[in-house]
């Protein structure tokens, strides 16, 4: 049975528990959107399948299509969620402007965004399966969020690098160094722990690894 079969046929199953009516929940809809986050992580879009996903969630297979509409359209809601997160993780450090404000604010940023992969290693995984691919998704995921952030951290350096205070590095370098460095040992966590013995998920790991990327991308303070 086909991924619109299956979604029509959740239609007509038997009325799902209380606790699941649309009318009647108040968590539902997130629990699917955390629960897809996952699936969508592991097996890509095209490998996901909205029955799996409405059974890990524990839901009637309809509501999927009730809220979301189209498997596409939970693919998006679990993006947005990811990067709702993001941000709120970055604000908690950056405080109430939730703006990088000068090298101190640079480095908060930095810090904050290794925390926010080593807690949500599904949040990479999902970026590097979508990035890789030029469809639909992936200008839709840079437009909606990559291009904001990216925006952001330009424009955060650049006035540094004018002053002397960071070392010259195009914005575009600075992005995927961050990117790619900051979420590689815990996207890659058993590769990691196989060559290192190490676990990446411990708090003495984060906060070192985080030391380590600011030591790479900002250099010394004097530079």
């Amino acid at each position: 049975m086909d991924e619109a079969a299956g979604l029509a046929r959740g239609l007509t199953e038997p009325e799902a528990p209380a606790r699941d009516r649309p009318d009647r929940t108040s968590d539902t809809r997130e629990r699917i959107v955390a629960l897809a986050l996952k699936v969508f992580a592991e097996r890509g879009f095209d490998g996901a399948k909205t029955r799996e996903i409405a059974h890990r969630a524990d839901v009637n297979l309809g509501l999927i299509k009730y809220y979301f509409d189209t498997k596409e359209g939970l693919w998006k809601a679990a993006v947005d969620r990811a990067f709702e997160e993001l941000r709120q993780g970055l604000q908690d450090v950056l405080g109430d402007s939730g703006q990088i404000v000068g090298r101190d604010g640079l480095e908060q940023a930095i810090r904050g965004y290794v925390r926010f992969v080593a807690d949500h290693p599904e949040f990479g995984r999902l970026m590097q399966d979508e990035s890789k691919r030029d469809g639909t998704r992936m200008r839709w995921l840079v437009e909606q969020h990559v291009r904001p952030l990216y925006d952001e951290i330009r424009n955060g350096i650049e006035p540094l690098q004018e002053r002397g205070l960071l070392p010259p590095m195009p914005a575009a370098s600075f992005h995927y160094f961050l990117v790619g460095a900051a979420g590689a040992p815990f996207i890659q966590r058993p590769e990691f722990q196989r060559l290192t013995g190490l676990d990446p998920t411990s708090k003495d790991f984060v906060e070192a690894h985080a030391d380590a990327l600011v030591r790479l991308l900002l250099g010394p303070e004097s530079a």
